[in-house]
């Protein structure tokens, strides 16, 4: 009898892997009379490369509707993934083909996919490329205006960094955070970085901070060239209070929120008051013809009195109820058109400074604090002082780090326990989207893991593609009794990493024998395959005969080639250990007793050991079974 390859799993596992195909040029190239006879010919619309694109990625990606809209029609699935985390829309997105995004869309695909390090949401990707039309069907569709990615920031950030001054509007307009931050900065750094003056403009009209300084500590205007328009503007703002008229205009839209334009576009409000509040007019600040550049207000634009009153009326009512504030609006139109034009003296009104929103929301940001300093010494009396008086156990470092993570890290058991009885967030994600049990994993600490589970880890947090899982942390270290306990605690054993595959192939890579075997007992795929390569191909690799040994006893292919047609003892040096014994098993089968063994085991999966224990058969037998 010979045992069979088990069939490849990853990423969407569609329909086959292979190399770009006659379907995937097909589809890349436009050429939709071909593509229709290969699908009435029976090729599969679902078929991926090593790298899971499918012939609908391609389509989107080249901005081929007649393509995407067969593909489709013929079932591509509408919201596989490539190796990178990318969907068919955010292709059609990056390419700028409204056509392809509007028919992915009724298709049914994810305006809001789920984001990895590696992907940005398909509205980031209509802001990098500039469509408006996408940037706005995207947003009425639902898409997230703050989603969150690694390397951009909100979509608001990319749209400023590439100079996009439309799309910035329309996100601005459906109630996009004018103060997000990334790394402490601003979309309003970014364009003082491309010197795009209308765009400095609109972003301090919707209540931009002018002062807020990055991770380096500069501020907007410290990105301008000197005697620039933007920095002059800049200066400006930074001298002058805003307006009445601007701060209650800026706290009405705050109020209503994500809705502001529709719910202003039906206001019993004057024309005038209406179009400001709309944006509907010029800026309220132009630069002078004068050498010297100076800012002045256009007061053809300004609002008059009464105007500016009913627009403080808003923001007072807001301030006090929210919910009254909507029934406000209504009637402050008509009822203050009466009041006199007389003279009032205008009051200043500070601005709240938008929260700023990342990885959790933990609590503040930061540089590395005497909290984060003790907690990763193991100071632990100066870690409960510091605790005592009042200083945050969630306070965040500019990488999103907490001193939880830096205690788990550093293996410091009892400043973990003090962290989680004083409150810390047990499953907060640094930048990379580690938690702190993965931390405590990699440091192989066993005590810091128990105490983790034992406050409510979790054991499968998600992944993305610059996380690892605490299982996998565990085999890259060699923690074995870790190991167990997360196989305990119910640790995916096939959970999938984009860089290192399974934890099997992690173990393997890393030489850990002792995991491998905990894990191949508890019931983990011996053949599971990243890029066709298996946990065998990297244990020839790394000569250990031991390991390949083990593999084999519990059935690993070593007939399975990798993505470069390798067998794994074509990796193995000639009359090495690690290559007789491959050889051995390549000439001979297996016995009989081997071969049940595995049927036995393959039939029990993963309560494989919990079961066998259980049999009415004679010790040797379940000695056998259990591989002692």
């Amino acid at each position: 009898m010979a045992v069979t390859a088990a069939r490849r799993s990853s990423l969407g596992d569609l329909g086959f892997w292979a190399d770009r195909t006659a379907l995937h040029e097909a589809a890349s190239h436009g050429r939709a009379l071909q593509l229709k006879q290969l699908l009435e010919g029976g090729a599969s619309v679902n078929v991926v490369t090593v790298d899971n694109i499918t012939p609908l990625h391609e389509a989107c990606i080249q901005a081929h509707p007649n393509c995407a809209r067969l593909l489709l029609q013929a079932g591509a699935q509408v919201d596989v993934r490539t190796i990178h985390g990318s969907t068919p829309l955010c292709n059609a997105c990056a390419s700028g083909s409204l056509e392809c995004a509007k028919m992915l869309l009724e298709y049914g695909a994810k305006v809001n996919p789920s984001l990895t390090a590696l992907t940005a949401s398909p509205l980031h990707e209509a802001c990098i490329q500039g469509s408006v039309e996408l940037v706005r069907l995207m947003i009425a569709s639902g898409a997230k205006l703050e989603a969150f990615d690694v390397h951009f920031g909100p979509p608001l950030h990319i749209a400023c960094a590439k100079g996009h001054l439309d799309c910035v509007k329309e996100l601005l307009m459906a109630g996009a955070n004018v103060n997000s931050v990334k790394f402490h900065e601003t979309a309003l750094h970014h364009a003082a970085r491309v010197d795009v003056v209308d765009m400095i403009e609109l972003l301090v009209e919707f209540g931009a901070n002018v002062y807020a300084s990055d991770n380096l500590g500069k501020k907007p205007a410290d990105y301008t060239t000197p005697e620039s328009p933007s920095h002059s503007y800049l200066q400006f703002y930074e001298k002058n209070s805003l307006s009445l008229q601007q701060l209650c205009r800026i706290s009405v839209r705050t109020m209503l929120g994500t809705r502001a334009s529709e719910a202003i576009g039906q206001l019993n409000l004057s024309y005038r008051i209406h179009n400001y509040l709309q944006f509907h007019h010029q800026p309220t600040i132009q630069l002078t013809q004068e050498s010297t550049g100076v800012l002045k207000k256009r007061k053809k634009y300004l609002l008059q009195l009464p105007e500016c009153l009913a627009l403080l009326l808003c923001h007072v009512t807001h301030a006090s109820s929210r919910q009254r504030g909507r029934g406000c609006l209504q009637t402050a139109g008509p009822s203050l058109t009466k009041i006199c034009d007389r003279k009032e003296q205008s009051h200043t009104l500070e601005m709240e400074s938008s929260h700023s929103y990342y990885f959790g929301d933990i609590g503040c940001w930061a540089e590395r604090t005497e909290v984060h300093k003790a907690a990763s010494l193991g100071q632990t009396s100066h870690l409960q002082h510091l605790i005592q008086g009042g200083a945050s156990v969630n306070v965040v470092a500019v990488d999103s780090i907490t001193p939880l993570h830096e205690a788990c890290l550093q293996g410091q058991a009892q400043c973990v326990r003090l962290l989680l009885d004083a409150g810390a967030q047990v499953d907060a994600r640094n930048v990379d989207g580690s938690t702190p049990l993965c931390d405590a994993c990699s440091s192989g600490s066993l005590e810091c893991v128990k105490l983790l589970l034992e406050h409510g880890a979790k054991a499968n947090p998600a992944l993305t593609s610059r996380t690892a899982s605490p299982l996998h942390e565990a085999c890259m270290g060699g923690n074995s009794d870790c190991v167990r306990l997360l196989i305990t605690m119910g640790a995916c054993l096939e959970a999938y990493d984009l860089y290192y595959g399974t934890p099997l192939h992690v173990a393997c890579v890393n030489e850990r024998t002792d995991c491998v075997k905990v894990l191949l007992n508890a019931g983990a795929k011996v053949n599971a395959a990243r890029l066709h390569e298996t946990p065998l191909h990297h244990a020839a690799k790394a000569m250990r005969h031991d390991m390949v040994e083990l593999l084999v006893e519990f059935g690993a292919n070593i007939y399975a080639r990798d993505q470069h047609n390798r067998k794994p003892v074509d990796y193995t040096t000639p009359g090495s250990l690690s290559a007789t014994c491959l050889e051995f098993y390549e000439t001979t089968p297996m016995s009989l007793q081997q071969l049940s063994r595995l049927a036995v085991r393959r039939t029990l999966g993963t309560t494989a050991l919990k079961v066998i224990a259980q049999l009415d058969v004679p010790k040797l037998i379940i000695g056998y079974l259990c591989y002692q």
